[in-house]
């Protein structure tokens, strides 16, 4: 078998290289190794605590992470994510709890006995020491002979398209080759996991999008289990196979984005992943896989698909994101999962236009509409009264 590092893509220069050369089958693609019983995790940990003094940063999380994912852990600043990554990494302890890594119990091994590589947000380049230098220098700490070192560090500035920078400083590139060169560093050791520390924070959003398919493509093509670390929502929806959305050092929800998406698992989750609009209500009825649930005092009744273990008086939450809602100038002829109100904004995106609803109970409700037509006139506008409704498979029943 061929080594997945020396399959490398084409070699066409490009500042967008990703747009040019052919591209391999995702893993994704069918690939759900979490969902088979018999499938045995590469990573780990089990019952992980981590206190510092009274603060608990970690607590007593249970996670498993597949070959050949690309799994992200999501989460605000203080959440616990890097915490974590840096406990598979190696630099800090774990309190109590176990990490391990292909069965083989690491918690206490030093960072260089660990079969992973780090890449910082800082890229921490050597700033006296050419690409090819910086690529090769933990190879070389390795003591690995120099002949193998040329043909690592030859594979991955193949890789990643650096030949040509190869003799350069880090002071004399771009920000997104200097992101590729740490990155060319942590895959040259063959690495059987790589940890990225909110890798593209320093990059703009043009380059960050760009450098988001870059790691896809690079993941992809190596085969590697990459774990990454970011508090942008778009990026963990954008690279990962899954998500583990954290807050305050515990895990909220871990799943596909698709599923993160459109089945949160509670308000915490639903607000962090992108627009959402809850109403407030209480469980009127149950029936057929429904329920109805009754909306700011008796003002409307929502119909809904009916999750599991909720009774009538509940109190729930009806999650809706913005693209499910319709709004129009006509009030529906079914009165249900439909309400009321007045444009208070418009928001105007390009494609799409995102519309600022105020309710007759003062809440505010964002949907989207599609900008067909070529003029920026819109049939709809500012202090126009609106009817905003949607299906009853639309929503999510949230009741926490």
């Amino acid at each position: 078998m061929s080594d997945p590092l020396t399959a490398a893509a084409p070699t066409a220069s490009s500042s967008e290289p990703h747009a040019r050369r052919a591209r391999t089958p995702a893993p994704q693609s069918g690939f759900a190794p979490w969902k088979d019983p018999a499938k045995a995790p590469i990573v780990r940990f089990e019952n992980v605590v981590k206190r510092f003094g009274d603060f608990v940063a970690v607590k007593d999380c249970t996670l498993d992470i597949y070959e050949r994912e690309f799994f992200a852990l999501l989460g605000p600043s203080g959440c616990g994510k890097t915490t974590l990554l840096r406990m598979l990494a190696g630099f800090e302890k774990p309190t109590s709890g176990r990490i391990l890594v292909a069965g083989e119990d690491i918690t206490n091994l030093q960072p260089y006995d660990r079969p992973v590589n780090m890449m910082f947000q800082s890229y921490a380049l050597f700033p006296h020491m050419t690409v090819e230098q910086n690529i090769g220098f933990g190879l070389k700490q390795e003591g690995m002979p120099k002949d193998q070192i040329a043909v690592r560090v030859e594979e991955a500035m193949t890789m990643l398209e650096l030949n040509r920078f190869g003799k350069r400083k880090p002071h004399q590139l771009s920000g997104g080759q200097q992101q590729r060169v740490a990155l060319a560093r942590a895959i040259a050791k063959k690495p059987r996991i790589v940890l990225l520390d909110e890798p593209l924070g320093a990059l703009d959003k043009r380059l960050r999008q760009q450098a988001q398919f870059e790691l896809m493509y690079i993941q992809e093509t190596t085969g590697t289990t990459f774990i990454i670390v970011t508090h942008d929502q778009e990026e963990a929806m954008t690279v990962s196979s899954r998500i583990a959305v954290m807050d305050h050092g515990e895990f909220v929800q871990v799943a596909t984005p698709g599923d993160i998406y459109e089945a949160p698992n509670s308000r915490y989750v639903a607000n962090f992943i992108g627009d959402v609009n809850l109403f407030e209500g209480k469980i009127l009825s149950q029936a057929g896989g429904f329920v109805e649930i009754e909306w700011g005092g008796g003002r409307a009744r929502f119909k809904a698909v009916a999750p599991a273990g909720v009774s009538p008086g509940q109190l729930v939450w009806l999650s809706l994101r913005p693209e499910k809602i319709r709004i129009t100038l006509d009030q529906p002829a079914d009165g249900n999962n439909a309400v009321e109100g007045k444009v208070v904004d418009i928001g105007y995106l390009g494609s799409i236009s995102q519309y600022h609803v105020e309710l007759s109970n003062g809440e505010m409700v964002k949907a989207l509409r599609a900008n067909s037509a070529s003029t920026v006139e819109r049939p709809i506008s500012w202090e126009d009264r609106v009817w905003l409704e949607w299906p009853a498979d639309a929503g999510v029943v949230l009741t926490r």
